[in-house]
């Protein structure tokens, strides 16, 4: 067939709108941090990375692990050894096969990396040993039952071990085997990944390209949304709920997330745990009392999410019920700063200029002052937030944790001694043996028990208050389609296309 030139034009613009609409823009909440999977520490570092890096397994939305790259698992020797039948003819980005060799290589990397994250995630992990081309186990000094909900975030992303070798820098480009490969990043701005062919599931990877743009304000996000510039958008507010629901065109999912929303105090952590509620845990009583989580629930999430007051949220059966949300009492808050000699200490609390996070610290701020604290608020963007927990330089931080599908991923990070995200510094070696016994049993009741326990320290003492547990809301286009809202918030992007 002879095509005439008006034809062949017809047929390149549609080639050309048909590859157009597969470019998928994606509103964040916050900006992506390091591209370097065992360095990165938001949310927005783990959502993106999980479009460039596979993991070694994965969830279902009911939270059931399933394989990934390791196509099976299986725990051997007590349960002091994961045993991983790796996916045959995978490779990575550069063309180096993915096998046994490279898992041991990135195991050894996370656990000797100067400033990784994801060796105080997996504690008790040792090493790797390869037992074939295809069959890899990971050793623990000690049963381990959170591993899987390791592996199945950061800590199970897999990059090359050729470019290990070469020496690369994975913190502005890692090198891994995932469905996409970063193309453009400008700071602030976006974070553009195109699809790879060569991915071992690329026939259900639709997508052709994904800008991520961090918005940390949801009304821009919503905005952008309604008017064309973004087909999908992390974190709807509560307060825009109805508003989804009615604009034509936009469709609403939602899933309770794994972790839960917190303020740390710190303790023990440089120049910023110099300040009076580091030295007395009758002051952080005292503000933790003159709070009233369901009225800031209600006041600037509109009633959407879930008052709490642990790392787990009430619904969990790993919740300590004997420990419940304390009522608000202004006068024994007073009395407390008193009896420290400290009626009215302030407090400089660091706060990611995600909108909502500062209306709350608004709202708290104004409670906390009925009883004579003086909350002192300073927002930041996300990435010098970060870097000020990690350096000290915070008295106080109002934070959240995405979570993890085993709740020691909420508790352990952020409380044991050595905790990745411990940035207060908090330890207590009764808090860490009830944490240690957790992570050894699989018995749910016998793991509740030990939480239990370290609730009971841990709520007394406060190194952190816990205030809610969100219901996490997107908002989409309905042109994308196999779209699935997962509890730990990250997309999975086989399947997904817009029509």
């Amino acid at each position: 067939m002879i095509r005439t030139p008006l034809a062949l034009a017809a047929t390149l613009a549609l080639g050309l709108s048909a590859a157009q609409a597969q470019h998928l823009r994606v509103g964040m909440f916050e900006d992506f941090d390091i591209a370097d999977p065992a360095l990165s520490r938001t949310f927005a570092g783990h959502q993106i990375l999980t479009a460039i890096c596979d993991k070694l397994l994965d969830l279902r939305p009911d939270l059931t692990v399933i394989g990934s790259l390791a196509e099976t698992h299986e725990w051997v020797d007590g349960s002091r050894g994961l045993l991983l039948r790796l996916r045959r003819g995978v490779t990575f980005q550069d063309g180096a096969p993915f096998d046994a060799e490279a898992v041991r290589a990135n195991i050894e990397r996370q656990m000797t990396l100067q400033g990784g994250f994801r060796r105080g995630e997996m504690p008790d992990v040792t090493g790797a040993t390869v037992i074939d081309s295809h069959t890899v186990r990971i050793d623990l000094r000690q049963p381990f039952v959170p591993l899987l909900s390791i592996l199945v975030t950061r800590g199970g992303m897999m990059i090359s071990p050729r470019e290990m070798a070469a020496g690369r820098d994975f913190a502005r480009n890692p090198v891994c085997s995932g469905p996409y490969r970063m193309t453009e990043r400008v700071a602030l701005d976006r974070t553009v990944v195109e699809r790879w062919p060569g991915h071992w599931n690329a026939q259900n990877i639709h997508i052709q390209r994904i800008t991520f743009r961090p918005m940390p304000d949801g009304n821009v996000r919503l905005a952008n949304l309604r008017g064309g510039a973004l087909e999908l958008m992390e974190r709807v507010s509560p307060t825009d709920l109805d508003t989804v629901r009615r604009a034509p065109g936009l469709q609403l999912a939602s899933a309770v997330e794994l972790g839960h929303n917190f303020i740390r105090f710190n303790t023990a952590n440089g120049a910023g745990a110099g300040g009076a509620f580091a030295r007395d845990a009758r002051l952080r009583e005292a503000f933790e009392l003159a709070l009233d989580r369901t009225a800031l629930n209600q006041v600037v999430f509109n009633g959407a999410f879930i008052p709490g007051n642990q790392w787990v949220n009430p619904e969990s059966p790993f919740y300590a019920r004997e420990l419940p949300i304390p009522a608000r009492d202004v006068p024994r808050a007073r009395r407390l700063l008193a009896e420290a000699g400290q009626p009215t200490p302030s407090l400089r609390l660091v706060v990611p200029n995600a909108a909502e996070l500062v209306q709350a610290a608004e709202v708290m701020q104004a409670m906390v002052r009925e009883a004579g604290i003086d909350l002192r608020i300073q927002a930041m963007e996300i990435g010098a937030a970060v870097r000020a927990q990690v350096s000290g330089d915070f008295e106080g931080f109002l934070g959240f944790w995405g979570g993890r599908s085993d709740p020691d991923g909420n508790v352990s990070f952020h409380i044991g001694c050595d905790g990745p995200n411990n940035d207060g510094r908090y330890c207590n070696p009764e808090v860490e043996r009830a944490l240690a016994a957790a992570r050894a049993t699989a018995d749910v009741a016998e793991r509740a028990a030990h939480y239990a326990a370290a609730a009971r320290i841990v709520l007394a003492e406060r190194p952190y208050v816990f205030l809610w547990h969100r219901r996490n809301y997107w908002a989409h286009t309905d042109r994308l389609t196999s779209f699935t809202a997962y509890a730990d918030g990250i997309f999975r992007w086989a399947g997904m296309r817009l029509r």
